[in-house]
C-alpha cells in the first residue's frame, strides 16, 4: 500500500489508529496485536504471498533469538545470520547470479524471474542487528513476541525504512503512556507527514516526469543532459526525504518517535559528511555489521581504506541486484577513500562553500549509473554532459524552472521536517499549512508513484 492514495489516508489510517486507540483502552496487547494485523495487511495489499515470506522471517528470527537468549553462541548466530542472507540472496539476487555464471561460463541455467518482496533488505537488515544484539547482550531487557513483531512489521517504516535498533523501537511500544491518544503528538505527526506528502506528491513525482523522459530519450544534447541529472538529483531527493517524513509523522501518531533517517545531505562538506546525512540508519548498520567488525579505523591506513571499499561494495550491492548499483556504491567508496587519505592522513581542507559544490557533483554524477536502466543509457547521459553532440536549447518551460528553484531553495534554506517536532506547536498556522498540503497533494493522487527506495 501507498501513502499517497486515497485508500491508504482516508481509509487504512485512520481505521488503524481509531481501532488501535479504542482497544488499548481495554488491553494493550490487544491494541498491539491489532497494529500487527494492520501491518500486514499494509505489506501485503498487493500481493498476499508477501505476508507469507515476512511472518516466516519473523517466525525463524524469533526462534534464533531465543536460543541466543539462552545461551549465546557464535554458531547459532552464525546460522541465523546465514538464514536471512539466503533468504534475502534467493528472492533479491538468484537471477543476478545465474544470469552472470550464465555470461562467465556459456551455461544456460534459467531464470526463475522471482518477484522481490517489497523491503526485504529492510526487515532483513534490521532482524539480523537484533540476533546481534541479543548474542551480544547489548539489549535493555528481554521483549515479549508482540513487541518483537511489531518492531519488525510496523508499517510506517516497513518498506524503505529507517533501519531502527531493538531498544530504541520495542521499549516504546512497552510504554502504557504510547498506547494513549496524545493530541500534541497527534498534531504534529500531521503536519510532518503533511510536509512529506508535499515533498513526495508535489516536487518529487514532478521531477520524476523530467528525469523519466531525459533518461529515455538521450540524444546527447549538453543543456537536456544535466536538466535530465539535475531532475534526478532533485527527485530522489524529495522522494526519500518525503518518505522520511511521512514516516516519523505517522509513527508520532501512534506516539512512536522513528529515529531520524534524512539530515539535508546536499548541504554535506564532504563525502563522509554526506554518509552522515543520507539514509543515517543503513549508513549506522553499514558500520556497526560490516565496517567495524573487518577492522574499522583500527588496523592502519591500507586496511583502513580497502574496509570501506568492501563496505560500500556491500551498500551498492544491498541497493540492488545489478552491477550499475555495484558501481555506485563503489564510486562513494573510492570518494570515501579520497577524502580520508585528503583530510585524515595529509591534514588538507578545502573552503566549505567550493567542498560543499564539489561533493554535490559528485553526488550528482554518481547517481547516474545508480538510475540508468544499463550501461549504455549511463554512457549516453555522461557523454551528453561532457562530451555533446549538441548544444541546442532546450525549449524552456515556466513550470520547471519554478520547480528547480522551489527544490533548490528548500534543499538549501529549509530545516529538515524531522528537527521540527521537538519544537512544533499547534497553531492555526501549521494547521492550515498542513491542510493546504494534503488538499492539493490529493489532486495528483491519480498517478501510481511508488517511493524509489520500494525497490530495495
Amino acid at each position: 500500500m501507498l501513502f499517497p492514495t486515497f485508500t491508504f489516508m482516508l481509509g487504512f489510517l485512520p481505521l488503524t489508529a481509531l481501532v488501535y486507540f479504542l482497544l488499548a483502552k481495554k488491553s494493550i496487547p490487544a491494541a498491539r496485536v491489532w497494529l500487527v494485523i494492520a501491518s500486514f495487511v499494509f505489506y501485503s495489499w498487493f500481493n498476499w504471498s508477501y505476508s507469507l515470506i515476512l511472518a516466516a522471517s519473523i517466525l525463524i528470527n524469533w526462534f534464533f533469538a531465543q536460543c541466543l537468549y539462552k545461551k549465546s553462541s557464535k554458531i547459532v548466530l552464525t546460522l541465523g545470520i546465514i538464514c536471512n542472507v539466503l533468504l534475502l540472496g534467493y528472492f533479491k539476487y538468484y537471477d543476478f547470479f545465474v544470469e552472470n555464471i550464465n555470461a562467465v561460463f556459456g551455461t544456460s541455467f534459467l531464470l526463475k524471474h522471482i518477484l522481490l518482496p517489497l523491503g526485504i533488505s529492510f526487515f532483513t537488515f534490521q532482524q539480523i542487528s537484533f540476533l546481534m544484539m541479543v548474542n551480544a547482550r547489548q539489549l535493555a531487557k528481554r521483549y515479549t513476541f508482540g513487541s518483537y513483531s511489531l518492531f519488525v512489521c510496523f508499517f510506517p517504516q516497513l518498506i524503505a525504512g529507517p533501519i531502527v535498533l531493538p531498544d530504541e523501537m520495542m521499549s516504546q511500544f512497552d510504554r502504557e503512556e504510547n498506547s494513549k491518544f496524545n493530541a500534541e503528538n497527534f498534531a504534529a505527526g500531521l503536519y510532518i507527514f503533511a510536509l512529506g506528502l508535499g515533498k513526495k506528491v508535489l516536487l518529487a513525482d514532478f521531477f520524476a516526469e523530467i528525469a523519466d523522459a531525459g533518461f529515455a530519450a538521450l540524444a546527447g544534447n549538453f543543456f537536456a543532459s544535466w536538466q535530465t541529472a539535475l531532475a534526478y538529483t532533485f527527485q530522489i531527493y524529495f522522494d526519500f526525504s518525503g518518505y522520511c517524513d511521512m514516516a516519523i509523522g505517522i509513527g508520532l501518531l501512534f506516539n512512536i518517535r522513528l529515529p531520524k533517517n534524512f539530515d539535508a545531505p546536499y548541504r554535506a562538506e564532504n563525502i563522509s559528511d554526506f554518509w552522515r546525512r543520507w539514509h543515517i540508519t543503513l549508513g549506522r548498520f553499514l558500520m556497526s555489521s560490516i565496517y567495524i567488525p573487518l577492522g574499522g579505523n583500527r588496523c592502519g591506513k591500507l586496511r583502513t581504506c580497502w574496509n570501506l571499499l568492501v563496505t560500500f561494495f556491500i551498500s551498492g550491492l544491498w541497493h540492488g541486484a545489478s552491477w550499475l548499483f555495484v558501481l555506485w556504491g563503489m564510486l562513494h567508496g573510492f570518494a570515501l577513500v579520497i577524502h580520508r587519505v585528503w583530510s585524515k592522513f595529509l591534514g588538507l581542507k578545502m573552503p566549505k562553500l567550493a567542498a560543499q559544490l564539489l561533493t554535490f557533483f559528485f553526488v550528482l554524477l554518481a547517481w547516474i549509473p545508480f538510475r540508468a536502466a544499463n550501461w549504455s543509457q549511463a554512457q549516453a547521459l555522461y557523454l551528453g554532459m561532457f562530451h555533446p553532440a549538441s548544444w541546442q536549447l532546450p525549449k524552456v518551460e515556466v513550470f520547471n524552472i519554478l520547480l528547480f528553484i522551489a527544490g533548490i531553495f528548500i534543499i538549501i534554506c529549509l530545516k529538515p521536517a524531522s528537527d521540527m517536532k521537538e519544537k512544533f506547536r499547534p497553531t492555526w498556522v501549521n494547521a492550515l499549512t498542513a491542510t493546504a498540503l494534503i488538499v492539493v497533494s490529493m489532486f495528483f493522487f491519480v498517478k501510481y508513484s511508488p517511493f524509489i527506495y520500494f525497490n530495495f
